[in-house]
């Protein structure tokens, strides 16, 4: 059973620490940014064309909302990582792990804690960006909805949810929060390739963004997701138990 007064520490502890305002206004940024580089990016290009003539087609809500996952996808979720990966490795090399241990606190309930608050952050921060970027790319293309925009939201919100497991994971194996951090990079650059090799991304837990574009794009249907999101659920409680084996094994 979760201990709340735990779960609740971490939340002011997110708060505390500014992760909430920094990973807020970094996926805020860039669902501002998304529709507008979308919205004039044959403009940008001539701007920078300098005598060169190179026009796209006339862009649509599809490029507003493709721009948005790629962002998401790449720098949004890549720093989110990073920032997730510190959350054990850091009380691990200041020794509050021991304090905390101490307080009747059980192993499980401490890692649980710690995935279920970055859940949460990153929610939070999604939630927050999809609407700023709809609102947006309402306002510049008239539309904000295509067939296929929920369940390309739920397809990124469980890779979210599996790159938190994927940063505790990180965090557990690792005595400083640097370390954890390129564990956690490494991670993400392993699965990245994977998602290359043709028909992998339907069965890759991190294989959402690439499925989100094929969605877009009219190549798969919307029931092809399902068995992503299976194995989105499916890798992050597994993850997440091979790293409370291995955290239950640790001497603190």
């Amino acid at each position: 059973m979760l201990n709340m007064s735990f779960f609740i520490k971490e939340l002011k502890e997110i708060i505390k620490t500014k992760k909430l305002v920094i990973m807020v206004s970094l996926f805020i940024f860039f669902a501002i940014l998304s529709p507008l580089t979308a919205r004039y990016i044959n403009e940008i290009l001539a701007s920078l064309g300098q005598g060169v003539s190179i026009t796209l087609p006339e862009p649509t809500l599809i490029d507003s909302w493709g721009q948005y996952f790629k962002n998401l996808s790449s720098i949004c979720l890549i720093v989110y990582l990073i920032v997730m990966t510190g959350s054990v490795s850091h009380e691990k090399s200041k020794g509050s792990i021991l304090l905390v241990m101490t307080k009747r606190v059980s192993r499980f309930n401490f890692l649980f804690s710690k995935l279920l608050s970055g859940i949460l952050l990153f929610t939070v921060c999604y939630i927050i960006s999809f609407v700023i970027s709809g609102f947006y790319t309402n306002i510049l293309f008239g539309s904000y909805t295509y067939d296929g925009l929920w369940i390309s939201l739920l397809l990124m919100w469980f890779m979210g949810v599996f790159f938190t497991s994927l940063a505790n994971f990180a965090s557990v194996i690792s005595k400083s929060p640097t370390i954890s951090a390129i564990y956690g990079f490494v991670g993400l650059a392993l699965i990245t390739i994977l998602n290359v090799i043709p028909k992998f991304s339907k069965f890759s837990p991190a294989g959402g963004a690439m499925l989100v574009t094929q969605i877009m794009l009219g190549i798969i249907s919307q029931n092809d997701s399902i068995i992503n999101l299976a194995f989105a659920t499916l890798g992050t409680i597994l993850l997440f138990a091979i790293t409370y084996f291995i955290f239950r094994k640790q001497e603190i």
